[in-house]
């Protein structure tokens, strides 16, 4: 028997269309027609209808001064419209601004997605200072508490298919999984910035799956020079826990 033959569909204006949203999705900055049409190996003519249309559909935006195209939050929204996502930030938001406030840091949920640990939730601390993230950051997974968490209580298979779209973990790290996924959460002072200590739990779905990860990045105040009690680090990280646990798909 001679084998199916496939026929390969073709969208052109379709490809074109995703072509730039890849590109822009992986940019710090805004590009221009011209630069977009460079990476992406094609003419101007050839993006230009495509452009306006993902500005007139709002997935990307226009900047008239600098004349420079950007993503918009539309696909990071429209990902998050999926019944358990969307579920998990409903339940998730007075439970966060609760939390903050009991022990006057900020917190954030964060997601894994097409190779990307990104924030989808946060609130910020009730105190004048403080430290968040934006929505929709991207987190260094190899180097972050939320990342290391996310590794820890994912499968084998799983494990590997997001070490495998990494750079590279270094061995301390590895070294730390197990012992992670084994206390059920993970403490640790931020790479990026002094002061602050990483306080990452899982949020586990139905079939005990990572959903999401919750943390707070705990910023250290001096409890002489501030007019109100700051729940030290043990403390905060019982009250994270306490708020995971309500977030679990059971």
């Amino acid at each position: 028997m001679e084998p199916i033959q496939k026929t390969e569909y073709r969208a052109p204006a379709l490809e074109k269309g995703l072509e730039i949203l890849e590109l822009l999705a992986c940019q710090a900055d805004p590009l221009t027609k011209k630069q977009i049409a460079t990476q992406l190996n094609r003419s101007i003519n050839e993006i230009f209808r495509m452009l306006s249309v993902l500005v007139e559909k709002q997935y990307i935006e226009f900047d008239p001064e600098t004349a420079s195209y950007a993503l918009t939050l539309k696909m990071f929204a429209l990902s998050n419209q999926s019944p358990p996502i969307a579920l998990l930030l409903k339940k998730a938001v007075p439970l966060m601004e609760k939390l903050s406030y009991s022990v006057n840091q900020s917190c954030h949920i964060s997601r894994y997605s097409n190779g990307k640990l990104i924030v989808i939730a946060g609130q910020e601390s009730p105190y004048k200072m403080g430290f968040s993230l934006r929505i929709g950051a991207e987190l260094d997974i190899g180097a972050s508490g939320s990342g290391l968490v996310l590794l820890s209580f994912s499968d084998e298979v799983k494990r590997a298919e997001i070490l495998d779209k990494l750079d590279g973990l270094a061995p301390e790290h590895l070294e730390k999984l197990s012992a992670i996924a084994k206390k059920g959460y993970y403490i640790g002072e931020s790479p990026q910035i002094s002061g602050v200590t990483n306080i990452s739990v899982p949020i586990l779905g139905v079939w005990g799956e990572v959903m999401a990860v919750m943390t707070i990045p705990y910023m250290t105040l001096n409890s002489k020079t501030v007019n109100h009690d700051i729940a030290d680090i043990e403390k905060t990280c019982e009250e994270l826990i306490k708020v995971a646990e309500k977030l679990q798909q059971k």
